[in-house]
């Protein structure tokens, strides 16, 4: 039940919020539907059956419309990042003609354009950095949710969490690999919010999500976290301009981090972790997480004889042509790569993966730019939220480079989030920078 009165209620008040207070709050619905997933809970069957996502996008567009005049300044056209994702879109739309499974193609590429529609639609309504906080608010109460419903289910499949994620996302990996940079999130207000009463929410979402990565068991969204949480942390300690002792309170969070962590790993936890560097090497007689260093040569092998790719499943059909014989591959040897980059190549080829690198790459130049004009002291606050979004979008690149999840939703937020940063702090600051100068050699 306290999951019902929880989605109602987060429906209910971002679907009026949008009109009453910011048209982005239009996106936020969004994201709690994502994460909500009523369709597939247990607790479905007790709220209405209104065919939510769709309901949340024909919203956005109806509450893009409404405020056109203000979001038609938010240029899509000035986006390198975005110019790079369209461009992947239409080399994963051609592949359709050549790929080994038509039908199988085209299940994964519908879900990517709408992805990039809808991201494009939810830039429109970033209109302000305040606006940009609610998009992260909303992805941190998001992926609370889910690990307090996690939290509820707890481990059902071995040492693992099986059954519990979202339309994208419904294996263990898929699920950590979209909580692991919200812990990012929690990490920055808590560190940004001076009152306890601000902090609390987010001490409550962080050890939900962390206990959450504890539970799953993905060492790909462990590494990814650990990435992303210690360059955070990092700007943080040797930052240029600083808070009042703010090299002691990055050591106390760093400290309470570790220890809050050895509080939710149990055995199979450490386990897990002691194990990433304990496979190092491939072992003939049984699968093991170095085994997958022979997917990504096969991948390679496979790109040399398909240089434009094979579309969706097309490494798991011919990975028993590309894989040695004496590598014990489980229980089947129809394996997928594990991980985005490979599956890159060998879905959409060189000029997908290429398109992908440049997505990311575009991503952090874009970051830089806003970093540079954020450096003064009353714009610190800022400065280290555009830290934040670079660290979750590191936390994300690492994890996916271990799991398949090139079109996953929460990799297209993180490339949201930088280009809403992008708009609202380098972008916008130059268009009114030209604008004085305009009127300063007319005056």
């Amino acid at each position: 039940m306290i999951s019902v009165l929880l989605f109602l209620s987060s429906f209910i008040s971002t679907f009026i919020l949008s009109f009453r207070h910011a048209p982005i709050f239009a996106f936020v619905l969004y994201q709690m539907i994502y994460f909500f997933n009523p369709q597939n809970r247990w607790w479905g069957s007790l709220v209405p059956d209104l065919g939510y996502s769709f309901f949340s996008v024909a919203f956005m567009a109806v509450i893009l419309l409404i405020n056109w005049p203000e979001a038609q300044k938010n240029k899509l056209t000035q986006l390198p990042s975005f110019r790079w994702l369209y461009i992947f879109v239409a080399i994963y739309s051609a592949v359709y003609i050549w790929s080994s499974f038509p039908s199988y193609h085209i299940d994964a590429l519908i879900p990517l354009v709408k992805s990039a529609i809808i991201m494009s639609i939810a830039f429109k309504l970033c209109n302000s950095p305040k606006a940009l906080d609610y998009m992260l608010y909303g992805y941190a109460a998001g992926a609370a949710y889910l690990g307090y419903y996690i939290f509820q289910v707890g481990r059902n499949s071995g040492d693992r969490v099986e059954g519990v994620g979202m339309v994208d996302s419904p294996d263990a990996n898929g699920v950590a690999a979209a909580l692991a940079p919200a812990a990012v999130v929690c990490l920055f207000y808590f560190w940004r919010n001076n009152l306890i009463k601000h902090k609390i929410p987010f001490i409550i979402a962080g050890a939900f999500i962390v206990n959450a990565l504890a539970l799953i068991n993905s060492r790909g969204a462990m590494l990814g976290l650990a990435a992303g949480g210690a360059y955070f942390m990092w700007r943080l300690f040797f930052a240029p301009i600083q808070r009042k002792n703010q090299k002691l309170t990055v050591v106390l969070i760093t400290f309470a981090g570790l220890a809050s962590l050895i509080y939710v790993a149990d055995k199979s936890t450490i386990e897990r972790i002691y194990s990433i560097s304990q496979e190092s090497e491939v072992d003939e007689t049984r699968e093991t997480g170095a085994t997958r260093m022979v997917f990504w040569v096969a991948a390679m092998d496979m790109a040399k004889d398909h240089p434009l790719g094979l579309g969706r499943g097309g490494f798991e059909m011919n990975a028993p042509l590309y894989i040695p014989s004496y590598v014990n591959t489980g229980r089947s040897r129809n394996r997928a790569v594990h991980s985005s980059w490979f599956e890159a190549l060998s879905e959409a080829g060189y000029l997908g993966l290429f398109a992908l690198i440049m997505i990311v790459i575009s991503s952090f130049l874009m970051t830089k730019k806003c970093k540079k004009l954020l450096t003064a002291p009353e714009l610190l606050d800022d400065y280290f939220k555009v830290i934040c979004i670079e660290s979750m979008l590191i936390t994300f690149v690492v994890t996916m480079s271990f799991l398949n999840r090139m079109r996953a939703e929460i990799f297209v937020w993180c490339i949201l989030f930088v280009a809403c940063a992008y708009n609202v702090y380098y972008l916008r600051k130059l268009h009114l920078n030209s604008e004085h100068t305009e009127k300063h050699v007319e005056g």
